[in-house]
């Protein structure tokens, strides 16, 4: 089908970033997505109307919305990073609390919905995932280009602290001779040094080890974790443990490669408000889902009863029994499937905090049982619409907040705090 030019004017953001706009095409109304567009932009672009909803790319930008901002980063429309580092701050953070009401059941749409957002260092990033791609004898490291699988070279990434930001500068001269492509996650770990998790899929340059043990010895990391194609078994140099501030101040300790949020700082917060509005039920008895490496777990198990932590992920739980007892707290740890896990009948709270997929197995069976509290944290507001739905039919909504995890993107972290309906029961 013909590609067609219009000129339109964006109304709203959509869940993954775009703006939203309308166009008619053959008498008939339809919606227009455009990348790195804000609200009020009116642009000439150009249109895929064989997609529904129809893509359209910027031709020319008219006039500019209220909340356009010149983005401090010269390849942010390549660089698949920061798809909102064009739209203001205060704009972000409103933008944020849309997405998030429009994920939540339509009579539940008139709460109070604060945003917390902090602007300064320490919420820059503490971690980052990049891509390696070796060929023909160049090396190139970055984000994922927009719309690709290329990784797109930058200088400078202004959304990383330094530490994390220096690592990922060496990355080039740490895998020079190597072939193929790594996924390289960078965190920090012992004496606040970057950690390197690498998955690299063809051949590593035997030289690329020794330079690692070099970076480990003179002090530029504090270790690396190396899985070449099918191995059983990762390569190891140094310490490659990542460790975080907790929610408590003291340091938590992660597993390798596993999740950790990429604001020390905020995850702190978004840590004390999920504890506060556990409220007195954490006391009786309590089981957190995709519990990870304790993150919430280090506040929910103060003062617990009985505190059940479930995830599948065995060096997570490693961790989570180590941050556990550093901290001299009781609570038990199970490996297991969360999604399949089955809570005893006499559970009270659920605090759950699933990957980008939701838990819909999980708000399913939630919503036939008798637990009293529901603290749900998502990373997602499309995943978490479909599972409020599920839980709508026996919960109400006791808070929503949304934190700002990823400044400058689309992405944003929410915890939505349900009380059972009294007498309800499916």
């Amino acid at each position: 089908m013909q590609r067609l030019r219009v000129e339109a004017t964006i109304a709203s953001l959509a869940p993954g970033g775009d703006g939203v706009a309308h166009f008619e095409a053959g008498g008939e109304r339809r919606a227009l997505f455009v990348p790195f567009t804000v609200p009020g932009d009116v642009v000439r672009a150009e249109v895929d109307p064989s997609r529904r909803p129809a893509r359209g790319r910027v031709v020319e930008l008219i006039q500019s919305g209220p909340g356009r901002v010149e983005p401090p980063c010269a390849w942010f429309a390549r660089c698949g990073g920061c798809d909102w580092m064009h739209l203001a701050h205060d704009a972000q953070a409103g933008a944020h609390a849309d997405l998030l009401r429009g994920a939540l059941p339509a009579a539940w749409r008139d709460l109070d919905l604060p945003v917390h957002v902090e602007r300064d260092p320490d919420t820059l990033r503490s971690r980052a995932r990049v891509h390696v791609r070796c060929e023909r004898g160049r090396v190139d490291v970055g984000m994922h280009e927009a719309g690709t699988h290329d990784p797109v070279s930058v200088d400078v990434c202004c959304i990383l602290q330094p530490a994390i930001e220096g690592a990922r500068r060496e990355l080039a001269s740490l895998f020079t001779s190597s072939r193929g492509r790594g996924d390289v996650q960078i965190a920090l770990g012992v004496g606040g040094r970057p950690v390197l998790e690498v998955r690299w899929t063809g051949d590593v340059a035997p030289a690329c080890f020794g330079r690692l043990e070099k970076a480990v010895g003179s002090g530029a990391l504090a270790g690396a974790r190396l899985w070449v194609g099918e191995a059983s078994r990762p390569a190891v140099v140094g310490d490659p443990t990542p460790w975080t501030p907790a929610g408590d101040g003291a340091p938590l300790r992660l597993a390798p490669g596993g999740f950790g949020q990429a604001s020390a700082h905020m995850n702190a917060r978004l840590v004390k408000y999920v504890a506060g509005e556990a409220g007195p039920l954490h006391a009786t008895k309590a089981v957190e889902l995709y519990a990870g490496a304790g993150n919430l777990s280090v506040l929910l198990a103060r003062g617990a009863r009985d505190l059940v932590l479930v995830e599948s992920n065995r060096e997570a739980c490693e961790a989570a029994r180590a941050n556990l007892a550093a901290r001299s707290l009781e609570a038990r740890v199970i490996e297991a499937d969360a999604a399949t896990y089955v809570w005893p009948s006499t559970t009270r709270l659920v605090v759950l905090d699933p990957p980008r997929t939701g838990a819909r197995e999980v708000c399913t069976r939630l919503a036939s049982s008798r637990v009293a509290r529901v603290v749900y944290v998502s990373c997602d507001t499309q995943t978490l619409a479909r599972d409020l739905a599920i839980l709508a039919s026996a919960y109400v909504p006791r808070s929503v907040a949304a934190f700002e995890m990823f400044p400058e993107t689309s992405h944003v972290e929410a915890v939505v705090v349900l009380d059972r309906v009294t007498g309800r029961r499916a």
